[in-house]
């Protein structure tokens, strides 16, 4: 055993989180604090070093996901690499791949990568991308976990839970049924597959408990002590987020999203998050009384 690897082993282990500076990012830090690790957070640049500065990591290191040698720096010397791909990015998958690798050539342990339900989803590139990515780990000689969440309760939270009281505009059916996990369950579970034995090739849906985007936003609206209620408008038409309407790949990509939920939602089965925690998984009311962004 070298020097290097002699002062390693006698420390907690090393945990690297990429995208750490992201809404999930966030939640998956906070539960962190009460593991075993050391943590390094990897964000993009300052303002991803200022959104976690308060939430306990032991490092903060800021990394470019283009740029192989940057995100190899990032992962030096860590245990355990838990791999949050940027939302809609045209390179996702690229960016996932080169993390994977990177985590191979640092010596770690584990990989743990962030991925969709249902990521074969036809006409949905960012899901499909995020199954490319999935084929990469599933080939690794790392021990690996892939983590499929339903849609985070947090972000319609963010996005449609604190529009003024009365009518909201969501560009889907909100008569269809989608599956909502709580951040916090997912950040949990992300921890759990980490910190215990047992988890090494284990692909897992995580899907929350299920309920249309109407009782959602009426659940939300009473948390607040206001009235909302969600009102359907057209996907092609409905105005799109800002950094997103002017980009020829998120943009479009978005639009096919809502097109999809607004055919079929996004629903699966909570068998596998309540196994994984031990307890009924957090219905949407309990996200939206305990919603504040870490």
């Amino acid at each position: 055993m070298s020097e290097t690897e002699a002062v390693r082993s006698e420390e907690p282990p090393l945990l690297a989180v990429i995208g750490a500076g992201g809404l999930c990012g966030r939640y998956l830090l906070d539960a962190a604090r009460r593991s075993p690790f050391r943590v390094r957070a990897v964000v993009h640049g300052p303002a991803g070093r200022a959104r976690v500065a308060a939430l306990g990591a032991d490092e903060i290191v800021e990394a470019d996901l283009a740029e192989p040698d940057s995100v190899r720096r990032a992962v030096k010397d860590a245990d355990s690499v838990f791999m949050i791909p940027p939302a809609f990015h045209p390179e996702e998958d690229v960016f996932a791949i080169r993390a994977l690798e990177a985590a191979e050539r640092a010596g770690a342990r584990r990989f743990v990568y962030l991925s969709v339900l249902h990521p074969h989803t036809p006409g949905l590139r960012h899901h499909l991308r995020k199954a490319n990515a999935e084929a990469a780990v599933r080939g690794t000689d790392l021990e690996w976990t892939i983590l499929q969440p339903s849609m985070f309760a947090q972000i319609v939270l963010s996005t449609w839970g604190r529009a003024p009281a009365g009518q909201v505009d969501v560009p889907f059916d909100v008569s269809h049924r989608f599956s909502f996990i709580d951040l916090r369950e997912l950040a949990e579970v992300g921890v759990k597959v980490l910190s215990e034995q047992g988890h090494a090739s284990a692909t897992y849906e995580l899907a929350g408990p299920t309920t249309t985007p109407a009782e959602a936003l009426r659940i939300a609206g009473r948390a607040r002590g206001v009235q909302l209620e969600a009102r359907t408008v057209d996907w092609a038409k409905a105005p799109l987020p800002p950094g997103v309407a002017d980009d020829p790949s998120r943009g479009p990509d978005m639009r096919a999203m809502w097109q999809d939920y607004d055919r079929h939602g996004l629903h699966g089965n909570s068998n596998v998050l309540r196994m994984l925690l031990g307890r009924e998984p957090a219905s949407f009311a309990e996200a939206a009384a305990a919603f504040d962004v870490p």
